[in-house]
């Protein structure tokens, strides 16, 4: 092996990963991973060692050990998980997966690789990018830069104008207006949801065929449920260049009667049905940025994007998508390869995604606001009204898509807890400073102490219990009942049913989730006959 040093672009998606790199033509080469594919499966296994891509996904289908599907959508709200007698957060969970990536570029390229430029989605927070930043660095990618995954696919595309992107990957969605210059990239606004993506529609066809085949709720680690997950995601893929697709059923695990099994016919209209209401809420935060910064083009990358339902609206509605040299899963690691490639010559000027603040003594207080170029560095000064031990928690506002994204705050994200003595009247010096990446440091000077804050990347709201099954069935039911009723509202109306929606997801699926769309859907059925 070469004792140069390479650099790579990773898109580490919700459940594929592509690397790549600048080639001697100058442009993007997609790497292949061990397996001879370009496309690495996000997930992680455990079994007496760890199991990461190809080998995880195979040994998950044979029998039900410990494996993790969509780490990307954990990183952050709190996830454990336990094997080999430990405990693991999610990044940590990631780094094996990374490290291969690693190892398999530096395989293809024949040089060492320990730097890369690592794509997160627009609605991570600054926590978030600081946990993946340390688990690339635990991978042995000692240099990594964070790059949000609609810019990179804007870097791509390679051409000057104001460009709307939406990146509908598996496990989320970001809408970015950008614009670019002579080389120069400004990112206007992000917004995007964890809640949305390819892998929630997945996991809506793997249940509706788990009902056209008669069989009980399955728990999620059950092989059997696997295999049917991924059917689910292969039918999908199928209805997007097909209207019908005949479905022959595979032996299941555990399930002996399907080996003669008759085909089930699924219709695009079937599909469509499952995943329309979801489409409708980005399609309302789309028109929204569309008709606050008009830009020149509207990009769609991800793997979702290719859902035709998605494409139609559009068309239909606000204006006919570009298209990319690329294809829509490799745009984001081919722009983040250019953009590891130029280091510091190719100029990304990113914006703070959220307003970031902090809780003390009750009150909240902004640091920076959302929309703030980074580069930033603020300082702040405050006086506690009372001497004693005082806890400051800081905080991120996170806008989401389903909310009013353009005007309020739709979610909190902790960042960091800090305790001071506090003495009355006495100043408290607080300096912030965010990187272009987003990363964020924190020093505070009291009392002629220092103290450094360090990042907790934990996420609030989401430690609620999942609900059941028959809870999730409910809740998909009621949103299907929605979709007609949808057209029917002002936008206005709209926009209050999306913020409902985006709380009642916050529920994450329990009974207290189902009673408050069941009387929202019961309340509509009345005002609209």
């Amino acid at each position: 092996m070469s004792d140069s040093v390479g650099a790579i672009g990773i898109d580490l998606g919700t459940r594929n990963a592509l690397c790549a790199f600048i080639g001697e033509d100058s442009r993007p080469v997609m790497i292949p991973n061990r397996w001879g594919r370009t496309t690495t499966p996000s997930v992680v296994g455990w079994n007496d060692g760890w199991l990461v891509g190809e080998d995880a996904v195979r040994r998950s289908l044979q029998c039900p050990i410990p494996v993790w599907w969509d780490l990307k959508r954990k990183v952050g709200d709190g996830f454990r998980a336990s094997c080999g007698g430990r405990t693991y957060a999610a990044q940590d969970v990631l780094v094996p997966l990374i490290r291969a990536l690693r190892e398999d570029a530096e395989v293809f390229m024949g040089r060492f690789v320990s730097s890369c430029v690592l794509t997160v989605p627009a609605c991570f927070s600054l926590a978030q990018r600081e946990a993946m930043v340390k688990a690339a660095g635990a991978a042995g990618l000692r240099e990594a830069r964070i790059v949000n995954e609609p810019t990179a696919a804007a870097l791509a595309f390679g051409r000057d104008g104001r460009f709307l992107i939406v990146d509908f990957g598996a496990g989320t969605v970001d809408i970015s207006a950008a614009e670019s210059e002579d080389g120069v990239w400004q990112v206007l606004e992000s917004v995007g949801s964890a809640r949305i993506g390819g892998y929630d529609f997945d996991i809506a066809m793997a249940e509706w065929l788990r009902e056209r085949l008669n069989l009980p709720p399955m728990s999620m680690d059950d092989p059997a449920w696997r295999v049917l997950v991924l059917e689910a995601e292969n039918i999908k893929i199928a209805l997007s260049s097909c209207h019908v697709y005949e479905w022959n059923p595979p032996p299941l695990p555990g399930v002996e009667y399907l080996r003669t099994c008759s085909p089930v016919r699924i219709e695009r209209e079937d599909f469509e049905r499952m995943v329309r209401f979801s489409i409708r809420r980005i399609m309302h935060a789309v028109r929204r940025m569309w008709e606050r910064y008009e830009p020149e083009h509207l990009l769609l990358v991800g793997g979702s994007s290719r859902i035709p339902l998605l494409h139609d609206i559009l068309e239909r509605e606000i204006v006919r998508p570009e298209r990319l040299r690329l294809c829509a899963e490799e745009s984001v690691a081919a722009g983040a390869a250019l953009y590891a490639e130029a280091g510091g010559d190719r100029l990304l000027l990113d914006v703070l995604s959220g307003d970031v603040g902090f809780v003390a003594d009750g009150e909240s207080r902004i640091i920076a606001m959302a929309g703030t170029p980074l580069p930033l560095t603020t300082r702040l000064r405050f006086a506690p009204e009372s001497s004693g031990p005082t806890e400051m928690v800081f905080f991120q506002n996170m806008n989401d898509i389903p909310s009013d994204a353009m005007e309020r705050p739709s979610g909190q994200t902790a960042l960091a807890v800090l305790n001071i003595d506090a003495v009355a009247g006495m100043d408290v010096s607080l300096r912030c400073s965010v990187t272009n990446a987003g990363l964020m440091r924190l020093t505070l000077r009291h009392n002629g102490a220092t103290i450094e804050a360090s990042l907790t990347g934990r996420v609030g709201q989401t430690d609620q219990p999942a609900g059941s099954p028959a809870d999730r069935k409910r809740l998909r039911d009621l949103k299907l009942r929605l979709v007609p009723m949808e057209m029917a509202l002002s936008d206005e109306q709209r926009e209050r049913l999306y913020a409902l929606l985006h709380r009642i997801d916050g529920m994450n699926g329990g009974t207290d989730a189902v009673a408050v769309l069941e009387r929202l859907v019961r309340d509509l059925e009345i005002a609209l006959t």
